[in-house]
């Protein structure tokens, strides 16, 4: 990705944190906004690789060169209490997947908008992974079996039964457990309470490494192939009640992205911090996602396209666009190009 600065920073100190953590970022420009409606802020956050770019911009001072204070909740049950938590005022911002945030938004009316893009998904760094031995080599022999998951109906279990699909298999015939968090999935497929369970970075290199487990499948391929993972939502009223707020946050928000879209050197010192703590010799060899800036509506349709393909949804709501809940100041259309740069980090 090209870089390029048109906008200095209005302290020397913040600038030259910046280069240090990207080299050069054009996402790190300062936005223009006014007086922060609040300036501490908690992110509920369902923890992984794919939030890199929040824990880059939480570390490197990034927020605070905006103002704001954050506070990362890691949140290792599911993404759903990660919403439940900004409906109810508990957080103001939920890191989670694209899943649960179309379930609560067409079939909860949850009103959400979201604000910003984590992940999308690249090879090796989600994977249905199986105990060493368990003589499971091909996805039919899945069928009758216990497969954990950490939500119902989120990412990982469309993301199966796209999977299943595309190769013969009947999603139907496989018996998806939710409720485990995701660092405790490897142990419990290395004893056998689990015959397999999708698995993201960190988890799966240290499933791999610990136990010896192995991966069944990768789950980037068919329909899946390069898809939108996880991102950043508030709630439409909290939007409009902090406006120079989120403004602030997705400024800094992008330049994390950037950074860890850019700067591998980067991510593998963040995942060895809280919450996710891995060891330097595993932050090494994991696979990564792409890291976007900005919001590409186009993309995020797809979500909603398999959900309704999959049952997930009804095919009424074949009919919603997710443009209509997407933040229009953080627009990947508008951080397509430098100079829209300052637009898509929320000026």
């Amino acid at each position: 990705m090209k870089c390029l600065i048109r906008h200095l920073w209005p302290a020397i100190s913040v600038f030259a944190l910046v280069l240090g953590g990207a080299g050069c970022s054009a996402a790190g420009q300062q936005a223009s906004h006014g007086p922060l409606e609040k300036t501490h802020l908690v992110v509920d956050d369902f923890p992984s690789v794919d939030s890199a770019g929040l824990y880059i911009a939480e570390q490197q001072g990034l927020f605070k060169a905006q103002g704001l204070d954050v506070t990362i909740v890691p949140v290792f049950t599911s993404s759903q209490q990660t919403v439940t938590a900004i409906e109810a005022g508990k957080a103001d911002i939920s890191s989670g997947d694209y899943v649960t945030y179309m379930d609560d938004e067409l079939l909860s009316d949850a009103r959400l908008e979201i604000v910003g893009e984590a992940s999308i998904l690249q090879p090796n760094q989600l994977a249905l992974l199986v105990r060493n031995g368990s003589g499971i080599v091909n996805l039919s022999q899945l069928e009758g079996k216990k497969v954990s998951v950490a939500g119902h109906d989120d990412i990982a279990t469309l993301l199966i039964d796209s999977l299943l699909s595309d190769n013969g298999v009947s999603p139907g015939k496989v018996t998806l457990i939710p409720g485990t968090p995701l660092p405790a999935d490897p142990a419990l497929i290395n004893k056998g309470v689990f015959a397999a369970a999708p698995v993201p970075e960190p988890f799966v290199s240290e499933g791999e490494q610990q136990f010896g487990l192995q991966e069944l499948a990768d789950l980037d391929q068919g329909g899946t192939e390069n898809f939108p993972i996880q991102g950043f939502a508030v709630t439409s009223k909290w939007a409009q009640q902090n406006p120079d707020t989120l403004k602030a946050f997705v400024t800094a928000l992008d330049a994390g992205q950037e950074i860890a879209d850019t700067d591998r050197a980067a991510v593998e010192k963040a995942i060895q911090q809280p919450p996710l703590s891995v060891t330097r010799n595993i932050a090494a060899v994991i696979a990564l996602p792409e890291f976007p800036t900005g919001i590409d509506p186009v993309r995020l349709q797809r979500v909603l396209d398999d959900m309704i393909q999959f049952g997930f949804l009804p095919k009424k709501d074949a009919s919603f666009k997710v443009s209509s809940i997407a933040y229009a100041g953080n627009l990947a259309s508008a951080a397509a190009t430098d100079a829209g740069a300052s637009t898509a980090a929320g000026g």
